[in-house]
């Protein structure tokens, strides 16, 4: 028994040692770990990964701040060599803007109705029919107060029993887009029916007829848009004018009453000319609207 008493002595001894020595070793490592040191090492660290962090963050917003800048830079340079948009078509874009066409075709006909300051047309608005072939227009106007006459009550209060009409022909050629220059020949003629000239000295009844051809230069603009088109004609000048007169005479008393007619003759030609100042005048404004097909 001695002998185990003393092994057991000798085994609490050396546990006891061992366990005083491992505690010993371990405050060593506890206050290592968790000294000022160490945990300034370990922040140390912590910060030293933050701030390679942070380079790195400002390395690639500086790489892009220098490529959008570059990209703002060759956008904006005019001495670019890259002068069209690959994604437009320039063909297209140019018809649009700059069409080489006034209408689906090269080929159309057009019919409308005129009205402007010309002395037939102001009373009856005439009917056009034209034919388009780029770049000419070649037109036929028709106007007789009869069929297409407005301002009827007027026209008898102030003219009597009358008619008025005209034919015209025109050529019109496309200087421009829609500019045109044209060139016109208008046969216009006025009937006027019982006419009088009462005085004491005597006493008439006649009727007068006008004829006139009038030649014309002008200018003048034209739209087409889709099914339809207006043109107006800013002024037809007269350059030539071929002009006669009828006057059928019913009776008169001038012969009888003073042996002479001198003052009635003098009065139909009063009327002649003034009549003749009338359908003589320059035509503008003249304005036509229509379809085409």
């Amino acid at each position: 028994m001695p002998f185990l008493e003393w092994a057991l002595t000798w085994y609490q001894g050396a546990k006891a040692k061992t366990e005083t020595t491992v505690k010993n070793s371990e405050k060593p490592l506890f206050f290592c770990l968790y000294s000022s040191e160490t945990i300034v090492a370990r922040v140390h660290s912590s910060r030293f990964f933050y701030f390679l962090f942070s380079q790195f963050q400002i390395l690639l917003t500086a790489f892009f701040c220098f490529l959008v800048f570059s990209t703002t830079v060759h956008g904006q340079d005019v001495t670019s060599s890259d002068t069209e948009d690959p994604y437009l078509d320039p063909d297209g874009v140019s018809a649009v803007i700059l069409p080489t066409e006034r209408v689906g075709s090269q080929r159309a006909y057009m019919f409308g109705i005129s009205y402007g300051l010309n002395p037939i047309i102001i009373l009856a608005p005439a009917l056009s029919f034209s034919m388009y072939w780029n770049p000419i227009i070649i037109s036929m106007e028709i106007s007789d107060s009869d069929h297409l006459g407005i301002w009827e009550k007027e026209r008898q209060e102030n003219f009597g029993t009358s008619r008025f009409r005209a034919d015209t022909q025109i050529l019109k050629w496309f200087y421009s887009d829609n500019f045109y220059l044209m060139a016109a020949r208008e046969h216009r003629t006025i009937d006027l029916w019982n006419r009088t000239y009462n005085r004491i000295s005597g006493n008439a009844l006649f009727d007068m007829h006008f004829k006139t051809t009038v030649d014309s230069l002008g200018a003048g603009l034209l739209r087409f848009n889709d099914i339809g088109f207006l043109a107006i004609d800013i002024i037809r000048y007269n350059i030539q004018q071929k002009q006669s007169v009828k006057v059928v005479e019913y009776w008169e008393t001038w012969s009888i009453k003073e042996g002479t007619r001198e003052k009635l003759d003098i009065n139909i030609q009063n009327r002649t000319n003034k009549w003749f100042d009338i359908i003589n005048s320059p035509s503008g404004f003249i304005v036509t609207f229509g379809i085409y097909f």
